[in-house]
């Protein structure tokens, strides 16, 4: 079974880092559409938690379209290290909607696929719902993410995070550092392995290059966790660079 953190993990890179965000519209003046993308090198590919690479490094990548009324739709791709899996590419597509000036709404499709898995069986797909509000120099967050059919029973992760700006430039980071968090908690309908995840870490950039080191764990014991030692607490180093128009 998945269990793929940050991306809002967060996180490998802050969910977020590491992540082209996609544009969004606020009904009055839509942004003009773009393509955008990112690769990045990450020392622990993390997804709620728990290591997609049995704590090795991991290349990835994204490319995405975003449209001017808020759509968006994209491709990203990592290594993993399953039994009977070693690819993971994913396909999305979503839509960004402004309230107003500090509050943004969205919803996105996600299939998470595996091409190199000896079944199907590992791939699924999930419902996001998300939400953010900026608050002065501090950003809140809220995602909710249903799967209806995940490795044969229904999922549910629901994450929250904060975010904040700490230093606006230093030395070679002319984008300032930022500090951020997120907590959730997975949910299984079928079986019993209801966890916590959470990471905390910091976010240093500049211009189209981000470095982000945050710890990163769960609640799960190495017995509970298939006898691994994937959701132990970890330290996970992310370098990101992004392109697009």
């Amino acid at each position: 079974m998945k269990a793929r953190l940050f991306a809002l993990s967060a996180v490998s890179v802050i969910v977020l880092v590491g992540s082209a965000l996609p544009a969004l519209a606020d009904g009055a003046e839509a942004a003009k559409s773009h393509w955008s993308g990112s690769v990045s090198l990450t020392s622990d590919y993390r997804f709620r938690g728990v290591s997609q690479t049995d704590r090795n490094p991991a290349v990835q990548g994204e490319f995405q379209y975003n449209g001017s009324q808020g759509i968006y739709a994209g491709i990203w791709a990592s290594n993993v290290d399953f039994v009977g899996a070693s690819s993971e590419v994913d396909l999305f597509v979503g839509y960004n909607y402004s309230l107003d000036d500090d509050l943004q709404i969205g919803a996105e499709f996600i299939y998470y696929n595996y091409p190199s898995a000896d079944s199907s069986e590992f791939n699924y797909f999930e419902v996001i719902g998300s939400a953010s509000y900026q608050i002065e120099d501090i950003g809140l967050s809220l995602e909710v993410a249903y799967g209806p059919d995940v490795s044969g029973t229904k999922a549910l992760a629901v994450t929250g995070g904060v975010e904040a700006k700490v230093i606006d430039s230093v030395y070679l980071f002319s984008d300032g550092i930022s500090m951020s968090g997120h907590f959730g908690h997975q949910s299984y309908d079928a079986v019993n392995v209801d966890y916590n995840f959470y990471d905390v870490g910091m976010t240093a950039s500049a211009g189209a290059f981000a470095l982000d080191v945050r710890y990163v764990s769960t609640d799960v014991d190495n017995v509970d966790c298939g006898g691994t030692d994937r959701c132990e607490g970890g330290v996970v180093v992310t370098g990101s660079l992004s392109f697009g128009d």
